[in-house]
Parts: C-alpha cells; structure tokens; sequence
C-alpha cells in the first residue's frame, strides 16, 4: 500500500478499499475516478472538474442543495431538501464550475422520480437521504462522472480527513463572489461516540457521521445540503456522507452531521434495478480513539469550571417551498463553510442549554 495515499489525521491508521465488483454496470467500472483531479487545496474554490460527481438541485433555474451522480441516471441527495417527493419544477445539473456565467461542460435534466428514505424523521434529521431519477442519462466525460459510494461495513476512524464541495454560502449571510465558483474544504472525521458527547442529547445516531475541526472555525454552509463528503484511496473516490445538519456557524465542539451512506447499500439497491451504483467497502485499521472515548461532563458546583457562551445565537430553520424561515441572531464564526444548513439538531442544543443555566 502506498503510504503516500493514505490522507490520514493519525498516522496510526491505515485503510483499504474493497470495490465490490457484483454487477458490473457502468458505474461501477468507472465510479471514483476524477482525472482532473490534480490539486489539494483547503478551503479555496475547486479546479474545473475536481469533483466530476458534484450536481447543483435547482428550481426555477437557482441552486437550491447540492448532490453527487451516482450512476448514469441517479442523482444521491439529503431528504431534507425536499418538500415533497413530487419531482415537478427540479432540474439537475453537472459539470459545472460556476453557478453563474458560462460552463461548456454543462450537462443539464430534469427529474422523473424523486425517492425519499421512507424513515426519514423530520424532527431528528434521522434518515436524511433521498435519490433522484434523472429525465435522460447523462453521458461521462472528464466533468461528469459518478462517485463510487460507501459499502455496508465501511468503518471511518476518528482524525480520517475526508473532503467536502458545494456552493453553500462562505459565511453565515455571505454569498459565493458573483461566479459563484464551487467551493472545497478538507475536514476530519469525528468519531460517532465524540461527536455525541459533545451534542449531549442523543442526536447522533448510528446512521449519521460527523466531521469538523473542534476548535471550530469551517464547516458546511446553507446551501450545501445534500453535497458529497469523499474520501480517496488508490486515486478511487468514495463518498462516505451527505451534507445534512449540525448547529451554529462553525462553532468549537460542534462538529457538521452527515448521512453515513454506507447504512443505506440495501436501500439504494433496492430503488435502483438498471445501471446501479458502484459500492466500495473502506476499512479503516488500527486503533480507533472513538472506541474509548469517555464523555466528560463539568460539575457546575465546581468554581474551576467556567460556563461560557456566545453572547447572541442563531437558529434557522428552513422548510423548502415554504415562506417559514426562524432566525434570530447569534456571532458567527470565520470559515469557508460556515453555519451549515442546520435544522433541527439546533432546537434541542438551545432547549438543553437554557434549562441548565435556569437550574
């Protein structure tokens, strides 16, 4: 194995992608494979055809969530994007650096069927992932290629860096430059035990996958939603996650939350019978830090201990083709991808934090 590879936080782990070869579709033979892929750099906008798989969910000709082509006719996004599974007024489109101006590579359709996970809960964000059928097939280029997807049993370590695209704002109110140029960011995985202490509330489920830095500082943005999270291993690109919640703009110990796509292999083969994705199995070896980690909770009776919070707080919660939109204001922090599209998660953050300082 090639060390070299391996974009790992602890050098410690090691990894190996199994690419599970049972039906040879297209996608599969083909999926992860980004040949203009040639640049790492964090938080900066993506070269042209870096993430051949990134598609832009539009209605009415503006991006509203982002998503990842999966096979020739699949789109994968994030339940929450949709209000309905009526796939009416939705185009897809691939190939594009710029939300605005030209994009030659541009391959553009509308939706025929829109799938949503039957489970998806609206108030835990639990099952937060939907397919979408495509009009008409899209033909692979340099720029529009499939993402080969997470097989059940994939396993992420805590520290294992991953990548995150979309064009989501670059801070909390702050759009994209007037291109409008794709955004990426590197970001490392935090354990689901982690990332569940420090939420506090049982939020995190098996299903869901969490990264982030916990000094805080970037994150994913409104506007994101339903974008790929990817990890590379042997130049094959796997996507482990989809864009779907958190709370605060990028805030210290609150990580982003994703879907972990490797819960859904069954789900997702069961909706799509032509042309299935490709499903690779990634391992992660060695010792993972999750496994032991021990929630540490501060005794308030303890003068040692201070209690700080931010001064203002924002929650938003957004529901698509809807005039509700909640804000209230709160200081955001500085990141590329700042103050994700977060929903619901927020609610019980502020609930459980306004009950502890009226003890």
């Amino acid at each position: 194995m090639d060390k070299e590879l391996l974009k790992m936080r602890n050098p410690t782990v090691f990894s190996v992608l199994l690419l599970t070869m049972s039906t040879m579709s297209t996608a599969v033979s083909v999926c992860g494979l980004a040949p203009l892929n040639s640049r790492r750099v964090e938080g900066l906008d993506a070269a042209q055809g870096s993430w051949p798989w990134q598609a832009s969910l539009q209605q009415s000709g503006s991006h509203v969530c982002g998503g990842s082509l999966i096979s020739t006719e699949w789109v994968l996004s994030a339940a929450h994007c949709f209000s309905s599974s009526t796939p009416d007024g939705w185009n897809v489109v691939l190939g594009l650096e710029n939300l605005q101006g030209s994009n030659p590579n541009e391959q553009a359709s509308t939706v025929a069927e829109m799938v949503l996970h039957p489970d998806y809960n609206i108030t835990s964000n639990d099952n937060d992932i939907a397919l979408l059928r495509l009009s008409s097939p899209v033909t692979f280029t340099d720029y529009v290629q499939p993402v080969c997807l997470a097989a059940n049993g994939s396993a992420f370590h805590n520290g294992t860096d991953t990548w995150v695209t979309g064009w989501g704002d670059i801070s909390e109110g702050v759009n994209l430059t007037s291109l409008q140029t794709l955004q990426e960011d590197e970001l490392p995985v935090v354990g689901n035990m982690q990332c569940d202490c420090l939420y506090g509330l049982d939020l995190i489920t098996d299903n869901m996958l969490c990264a982030g830095f916990l000094e805080g500082g970037k994150d994913t943005c409104q506007g994101d939603s339903g974008s790929p999270m990817v990890i590379e291993q042997n130049n094959v690109w796997v996507q482990l996650g989809v864009v779907s919640w958190g709370c605060g703009s990028a805030w210290p110990d609150l990580p982003g939350v994703y879907t972990r796509v490797s819960q859904y292999q069954s789900w997702i083969d069961a909706q799509i019978s032509t042309d299935p994705p490709g499903f690779v199995e990634f391992i992660s070896f060695g010792d993972d830090t999750d496994s032991d980690f021990i929630c540490s909770e501060p005794t308030p009776s303890d003068p040692s201990v201070e209690m700080s919070t931010p001064t203002e707080i924002t929650l938003t919660t957004i529901v698509l083709d809807s005039a509700l939109t909640t804000t209230e204001n709160y200081t955001p922090g500085d990141s590329i991808f700042d103050n994700g599209q977060r929903l619901f998660g927020c609610l019980y953050i502020l609930s459980a934090l306004l009950f502890f300082l009226t003890m």
